[in-house]
């Protein structure tokens, strides 16, 4: 977790501008110790000042940002990539073994609170959904 002056890329996803102070961590999600997610977000200060103090071994960001005031909308983008080499390395997947990438943007009254980069292992995952049509 750190403080860090927002590259062109981030500061067009949170809408700031280039070089402001964003907030950035990455976690690693595990189940049964297995890592099944890498999570790496940027977060507007202005919307979350205590950002960086929070323990997130006990909360999600997410759960942690939403508690901050309403979200009121997402962006979601799901897209298959080749992780680069860190990411391939924390998921402990093999080279060239393909993953899920989630980029989800959140707003609450207007402001862009995060944008969050969530990279799965392919092989772990599958999408599935069903919809009703009256």
């Amino acid at each position: 977790m750190e403080r860090l002056a927002a590259g062109t890329k981030v500061a067009l996803a949170l809408e700031l501008s280039p070089g402001a102070a964003v907030f950035h961590s990455v976690l690693v999600h595990k189940e049964d110790g297995r890592p099944i997610q890498v999570e790496e977000r940027h977060v507007n200060p202005a919307f979350a000042p205590g950002y960086l103090e929070q323990d997130f071994t006990r909360t999600t960001p997410f759960e942690y940002l939403r508690q901050l005031g309403p979200l009121d909308a997402a962006e979601h983008i799901i897209e298959a990539v080749l992780p680069g080499d860190a990411n391939r390395r924390l998921l402990r997947c093999r080279a060239g073994e393909p993953c899920l990438l989630l980029t989800r943007r959140t707003w609450s009254n207007g402001l862009v609170v995060s944008r969050v980069q969530q990279t799965y292992p392919g092989a772990r995952y599958r999408l599935a959904g069903r919809q009703a049509y009256n």
